[in-house]
């Protein structure tokens, strides 16, 4: 393994100062209300992108009918998610799961409740540029949402793993996302982003001519992105996380079956994000994001559960980031999935109760 010394120092030092926070005995949201969720989402503008598990429950009501107040927190990214839930600011987070395993080997209270299937995570390049391959990324500058995010750790795997090392043979700039992201690749302050499906749609469609997904070891690996909890959380509060994960997947469900109707339902919760023009151009942008995020992103494997993968699978993906540095501390993933109760809340939805209800809704 390669020795990435200044990586390894600065998000040892980012996952560091979650411990030095320590442990609260109550999750943020144990006040005495059983029913209220602090979820820390690694989004920190919750675009398009976040609207299966974020505005399609919230607006259909979905968590509302399992009788939880659901406070969304957007964050900079997993680290920083990870932070709050380890400092008892929040009690379920999303993000790459990069984040969740480098605390889990520090902290075993970090419990991993559902994972994604395919790969997510790529680096893109502007449509029109030569670069076809990771290698060819040699001597370039690649942007990335922060360098605390889990795109820059797996922008990180991807290059390593294409045999570019990432801190002699490229440069880093941290770009955000949408407009800010777009600016840096249309001005060529970056000539790739580290991103990952769905925000990477949404800067393509602010971009000059569009961007390309370069192939990568990662998409041969699955749940590199997930949502995790505290293990005292699911101990003493099974019934809110099962009813949280309940308005995930039916989330999840409704967004893959009636792209438009989530679109829809994105901007009545953010309308401050819908795009200038009529429905027809607003779709006309969004919709090759949602299909990719919504409908690829919901497929899972092995004919599991959405949300549950083989520890096998997962120790795999575990082994790539030990490989790359993504992660610099040995995990057991039977030490850190807790898929009991994502299952037991997939045996509570009907999906074809909910399938029909995003078919009969009716965009206004």
């Amino acid at each position: 393994m390669k020795n990435r010394g200044t990586r390894s120092i600065f998000v040892g030092a980012c996952i560091a100062m979650a411990s030095v926070l320590g442990l609260s005995a109550c999750g943020a949201g144990d006040q005495g209300d059983d029913t209220a969720v602090t979820f820390a989402v690694g989004s920190p503008n919750l675009e398009i992108t976040t609207a299966p598990y974020v505005a399609v429950p919230e607006q259909m009501g979905f968590w509302k009918d399992e009788g939880l107040d659901v406070d969304v927190q957007g964050t900079e990214g997993a680290t920083a998610s990870v932070q709050m839930l380890a400092g008892g600011r929040a009690d379920i987070i999303n993000g790459g799961t990069s984040s969740f395993f480098q605390e889990a080997a520090r902290n075993p209270d970090i419990q991993v409740i559902s994972l994604t299937g395919p790969n997510v995570w790529r680096v893109y390049v502007p449509e029109d540029s030569p670069i076809q391959s990771i290698e060819e990324l040699k001597g370039k500058t690649v942007g990335a949402q922060s360098l605390s995010s889990a795109s820059y750790l797996f922008g990180v795997a991807a290059l390593e793993s294409g045999g570019v090392d990432t801190e002699t043979e490229v440069d880093w700039l941290p770009v955000g996302t949408g407009n800010q992201a777009a600016e840096a690749l249309n001005s060529g302050h970056v000539e790739a982003y580290a991103s990952y499906d769905g925000p990477a749609g949404v800067v393509g469609n602010l971009t000059t001519d569009g961007l390309r997904a370069l192939p990568s070891e990662l998409d041969n690996y699955n749940g590199l992105l997930g949502i995790a909890t505290l293990k005292e959380t699911i101990e003493q509060r099974p019934d809110v996380v099962e009813k949280f994960l309940i308005g995930l997947i039916k989330g999840a469900i409704f967004s893959a079956t009636n792209p438009e109707a989530a679109i829809d339902l994105q901007f009545k919760q953010f309308p401050e994000q819908r795009p200038q023009g009529s429905w027809d151009e607003v779709l006309s942008q969004m919709m090759p994001v949602a299909e990719k995020r919504f409908v690829d992103g919901g497929v899972q494997t092995d004919g599991l559960p959405l949300g549950t993968l083989s520890a096998e699978d997962v120790q795999s993906s575990i082994q790539l980031m030990n490989e790359y540095d993504v992660i610099t501390e040995e995990v057991s993933a039977e030490d850190v999935l807790a898929f009991d109760l994502n299952n037991a809340a997939w045996s509570q939805v009907d999906p074809a109760a909910v399938a029909e209800m995003a078919e009969e809704y009716n965009v206004e």
